[in-house]
């Protein structure tokens, strides 16, 4: 033994012991459940029929979420704590849709017609009014504030014979509602009007139309002369509590705030937008809708069940291939199909439970399903395999129940690994602040105990039956039909894939040149992948959620394309403040580009608030209620109330005419009062309010978050006497940027310390753990740089994948470790021995769970479409280091197997047995096991030394005779019996027994080799 060697078995004492107590325990369970199941497998089928209907009842509270404040937004963060003051405090009551409408009638429920204008948000037509005053009092046709010119009292009167009209926002505005001027506009005329209009000529507002403009061309004076599009607003009204009142369950979309009412309207208003058959050519209408993102996403998710039921198609093809052999009685079709059934049971149990508990259900989710057909299979494959790995004269000659129990005896360790795995990296996304991914964690992390459960009992159960009709020569397809004299076809019992990684391919990567090009080619691809990962962008939005085909999506892209400048819309809102006392603090957040400000000397804070914002580039307007008032105050009645704290009633008093006011008016959807307001009376009581503002065009996602965060410092240091907060729709995909990169390391960081401690107690061996680590961590990495070359960035879904990559491609490396270890022989030999064994099956789950997404590549879904570019990086790169980099790592610098190092040796996948009882009495026979089973233990004096002697009940020493004889038929070249052990009773004893072994029985039946040959040869006479 090399001095490495010694320093790896010294080290590796302590797990090693840990993990034979582990592992003996958990296959003692198993081997006893295998045979609990297959004495009454009906009764175990039944059973999980049962629990699986009963956990799916608590889909009665299932819930889709689709609010991306909810799913992808720290529920304890600033910007969550805002939305959910504006929504019990400060009720936003209108909304925006876009582009053109024709009037649509809608009937609901209870047969009420409400058409757009029953439903939109109405405002007073200012000129209609001014047409009144000049008909009344034969004013010039000027643009002229009557607030400012008549008593209020007059006012009020005019202003209540004035008609009220849908508020919509656009260029048509510059001519109002004329459409016989309009008809009769030529191009130039468009373009002088819009470069002159400055007021709103329906409701007398003064606006911006250039803002409605996209694609915008100027001549050299800085007239606009063309323009590449055109947008349309119109403002509806949200009865809130039809939407509280509302059934979810009865109608979809209603989570993004839309009434019943609203939501029919609306969907009579997408088809119409989507009728293209009356709309000139060249001409192209994109439009979004409230209801739009939600409804969008929910179809989209029902969608991909087609996507779940060809995955499944494909993979039942693929498992019946592989589980079965090419005749007809050992083709597996029936249980292969309940075997992906039990996927999907274990979906339904994971939707089940989780709604019950109150967990949403969001667009991550849907790869839930194709996600257990994925791990489903794998654990299908190691139990079939470890069925197969049985002695074959067990497989013949034992009965069904003992043969069931010594498979799942070694299976159950195999899939209780992978799962824990999986579950536990699953589990420890789930404590991420993240909703979306935390309840995508949970459900993962239920569905895979759920799917392990299933595969332990349900699949075994069908199973069991599966080999009762095998041993009857029953038809694979058709159970009921018996093959008489029934002979398999030579081709079929032959394993092509065994064979290739036996003949071809292990010779290849172990030769010389073989293990320095693969050394060379992982240097390299490790050397790149380091690079792609530098290059890896942190951007979040939650518009790559909508499939690429829908309406939304293309209004999205092309506003961003013709609106490129427009910066980011949001609001400051304010709550329950002594109003009248605090407006300096309200007026210090002005910008100064709607005037010079003229603070008092004696308010240095606000003084030293304004220099701030003087010099802060990232808000580039503000337009504020504020400064509308203090601007008609002074015209109003000479008073400047600039900076200035006032009186109360007075207060009152000038608001209560500046909101009836044409400047003022369109500020009343700004308030949240205490009472209704009225033209003729002061206002009553402010419970809340806001000022709008927009940041400007702002790069990298660095200078978006410090932008939002500066913001919120500015509102934060005035120190309001109640809430206040800024809001901006995309603030929600900034503060999720902001924590994505801090929950991704840290996600990343504990899963990998669970796997390496995970690999540690099972492997038992410090140096191959550490081998298996750097496979999945270079794995890992190559996943990364996959990502930044194929055009995905860290993002939420993300995330998700890559701490399911590491839970998965821990399996490829673990097994071809774990196996390594069990083996004797060199270190090349040992690595011939494990690719032969263990490399087929560990192909066969990577390629099953890579065939469960494959189809996803022509998916319209990000989410579809990340997670088949990581699954794909996962599967190539998995299995390059698992098949590939480790076998040749382990023929340089593996340590020496368990048996060398004085381990208790390990038989079957993860497997030790039970300790046998020792049997004193005369009826029995003292086996002894040698290097040389030829000789078939029948001259004692011309066996070589021996490795261990043990006194074992006569009927247990025959089968192990019995079991040296047959695997000596099997394999003349003795590959199947490794040297220098011992199986009795199923326990697998090293040949320098440790001393504990020997305290479990007397001391005058076990002989070492230790001893002489001359004493030992007499102690056996004896």
């Amino acid at each position: 033994m090399t001095e490495m060697e010694q320093k790896s078995t010294n080290s590796s004492g302590c797990l090693s012991r840990a993990s034979f107590a582990f592992v003996n325990a958990m296959e003692a369970g198993f081997y006893w459940h295998g045979k609990s199941i297959a004495q009454r497998p009906r009764l175990y089928i039944a059973g999980c029929f049962i629990f699986t209907g009963i956990c799916c009842l608590g889909l009665y509270n299932f819930n889709m979420e689709t609010r991306p404040e909810k799913l992808w937004i720290p529920q304890n963060s600033d910007y969550i704590t805002a939305l959910e003051w504006q929504a019990e405090e400060f009720p936003n009551t209108i909304y925006r849709i876009y582009k053109e409408v024709a009037a649509i009638t809608v009937t609901d429920s209870f047969g009420v017609s409400r058409n757009q204008t029953d439903l939109c948000f109405n405002v007073p037509v200012l000129s209609r009014s001014q047409q009144l005053v000049e008909q009344n009092f034969g004013a010039a046709s000027t643009r002229i504030d009557w607030s400012l010119k008549l008593s209020r009292n007059v006012y009020c009167s005019v202003l209540d014979l004035i008609p009220r009209s849908c508020l919509q926002l656009g260029i048509l505005d510059v001519w109002g509602d004329k459409p016989d001027v309009i008809n009769r506009l030529t191009q130039q005329d468009i373009i002088n009007d819009i470069n002159t209009a400055t007021f709103s000529a329906t409701y007398l507002y003064p606006m911006e139309f250039s803002q409605y403009l996209g694609a915008v061309e100027r001549n050299s004076s800085g007239h606009i002369v063309a323009a590449g599009a055109t947008l349309h607003q119109w403002m509806m009204v949200i009865n809130r509590t039809a939407v509280d009142l509302a059934s979810l369950d009865a109608m979809s979309g209603l989570a993004s705030e839309v009434d019943p009412a609203l939501y029919m309207w609306e969907g009579e208003f997408i088809k119409v937008l989507q009728n293209e058959s009356q709309r000139p050519e060249g001409v192209t209408v994109y439009f979004s809708t409230e209801r739009s993102f939600g409804e969008i996403s929910e179809s989209t998710i029902m969608g991909d069940v087609f996507f779940l039921a060809v995955g499944n198609a494909i993979l039942f093809i693929y498992v019946t291939l592989m589980l079965g052999k090419f005749n007809l009685v050992e083709q597996r079709p029936l249980l292969s199909l309940m075997g992906l059934m039990s996927t999907g049971m274990a979906v339904g149990i994971s939707f089940g439970l989780c709604s019950a508990c109150g967990l949403d259900y969001g667009p991550v989710h849907s790869i839930l399903p194709l996600l257990m057909l994925g791990l489903g299979v794998d654990d299908m494959f190691v139990i079939v395999q470890c069925w197969s790995n049985l002695p074959q004269q067990e497989r013949l000659n034992a009965v069904i129940q003992e043969q069931i129990g010594r498979a799942l005896q070694h299976a159950g360790v195999a899939i209780t690994v992978t799962s824990l795995t999986d579950a536990l990296a699953f589990a420890i996304g789930a404590t991420t602040t993240l909703p979306a991914l935390r309840s995508f964690c949970i459900y993962s992390a239920v569905g895979v105990v759920a799917l392990y459960g299933l595969q332990a009992t349900f699949f075994v159960a069908w199973f069991t039956f599966d080999q009762i009709r095998m041993q009857k020569n029953r038809n694979g397809l058709f159970w009921c039909y018996t093959h008489k004299n029934y002979e398999p076809n030579q081709c079929s019992q032959t394993d092509l894939c065994q064979s290739f990684f036996e003949k071809l391919y292990s010779p290849a990567i172990l030769s010389i040149y073989g293990k320095v090009a693969v050394i060379l080619i992982t240097v390299a691809m490790t050397a790149t992948a380091g690079w792609g990962v530098s290059t890896l962008r942190q951007e979040f939005n939650p518009v790559w959620f909508l499939p690429q085909s829908s309406y939304l999506y293309s209004f999205l892209t092309q506003a961003e394309y013709y609106f490129p400048n427009a910066g980011t819309r949001g609001s400051v809102f304010l709550g329950a403040l002594d109003y009248p006392a605090e407006l300096p603090k309200i007026n210090s957040l002005e910008h100064p580009r709607f005037g010079v400000m003229d603070y008092p000397a004696e308010l240095p804070k606000i003084n030293s608030l304004t220099i701030a914002m003087l010099e802060d580039p990232d808000i580039s307007t503000v337009d504020s209620w504020y400064f509308e008032l203090a601007d008609y105050t002074k015209k109003d009645i000479g008073i400047d109330i600039r900076g200035q704290a006032l009186n109360e009633s007075f207060f009152n008093q000038i608001m209560g005419k500046f909101i009836f006011s044409a400047t003022g008016s369109r500020f009343q959807t700004y308030f949240n009062f205490d009472g209704n307001v009225s033209c003729q009376q002061d206002i009553p009581k402010i419970l809340a309010s806001k000022f709008d503002f927009q940041h400007g065009v702002l790069g990298d996602r660095d200078e978006q978050i410090a932008a939002m965060d500066r913001t919120k410092e500015l509102v934060a240091s005035e120190d309001f006497s109640a809430f206040a907060a800024p809001v901006a729709m995309l603030y929600s995909s900034w503060e999720t940027d902001k924590v994505i990169a801090a929950e991704l390391i840290r996600n990343l960081t504990l899963a990998l310390v669970a796997v390496l401690g995970m690999t540690l107690l099972l492997i038992a061996n410090v140096s191959t753990a550490l081998c298996v680590f750097v496979c999945v961590t270079l794995t890992l990495i190559d996943v990364m740089a996959l990502m930044s070359w194929w055009g995905l960035t860290i993002d939420t879904v993300s995330c998700i994948n890559l701490v399911l990559c590491i839970g998965l491609c821990v399996d490829y490396s673990a097994h071809i470790g774990l196996h390594f270890m069990q083996v004797e022989g060199s270190r090349n030999e040992r690595v011939h021995q494990t690719l032969t064994m263990m490399a087929p099956p560990v192909l066969n789950g990577a390629v099953s769970t890579f065939l469960a997404f494959i189809l996803l590549a022509n998916s319209d879904s990000h989410v579809f479409i990340s997670f088949f570019k990581i699954f794909f990086g996962v599967f190539v790169f998995g299995v390059f280091h698992g098949l590939v980099f480790l076998p040749v790592l382990l023929s340089i610098i593996g340590p020496a197997s368990y048996a060398s190092s004085g381990k208790p040796q390990q038989r079957g996948s993860h497997t030790a047995e039970l300790v046998p009882q020792v049997d004193d009495s005369p009826n029995a026979k003292q086996i002894i096991a040698h290097d040389d089973p030829a000789s078939q233990l029948k001259n004692i004096d011309d066996i070589g030394t021996p490795r261990i002697v043990v006194r074992v009940p006569m009927g247990e020493a025959l089968e192990l005779e019995e079991r040296v004889n047959v695997a000596e038929r099997r394999d003349p070249q003795n590959v199947g019996v490794p040297p220098r052990e011992l199986v009795v009773q199923g326990l697998i004893v090293d040949p320098q027994l440790e001393q504990g072994l020997d305290e479990g029985s007397s001391s005058d039946e076990v002989i070492t080799n230790e001893d002489s040959d001359e004493e030992w040869k007499q102690q056996v006479k004896n």
